[in-house]
């Protein structure tokens, strides 16, 4: 798989890098959300586990995907920032406990 950056911004009022890129994959179907960020993380060379795939759009016809990333700095500022079906698609999301005699 080929990545090509289009865009990146940093956003330093959310603490995060926002990152428009297209996924080349000839002759291979649209990659998971896992196999993406594999390739992510060396291609941006950023931490496991920071990586939020937005969204993914693949192109009719062609071998190529759009997609938008965010890059956090640390796994609990995307828990705070991103909505909850965002968290559970990225595998970031945490059940929180009920607390004991409620």
């Amino acid at each position: 798989m080929e990545i090509e950056i289009i865009e990146k911004n940093d956003n330093l009022l959310l603490e995060r890098t926002e990152v428009r890129l297209i996924a080349k994959h000839p002759n291979e179907p649209t990659p998971r959300r896992k196999e993406l960020k594999e390739a992510l993380t060396e291609a941006l060379e950023s931490k496991k586990g920071i990586i939020v795939i937005d969204t993914m759009e693949p192109e009719f016809g062609r071998n190529e995907t759009k997609v938008f990333v965010k890059v956090y700095g640390s796994i609990d500022t995307a828990r705070k920032i991103e909505n909850e079906y965002i968290l559970k698609r990225n595998g970031l999301f945490e059940e929180k406990k009920k607390a004991e005699g409620s």
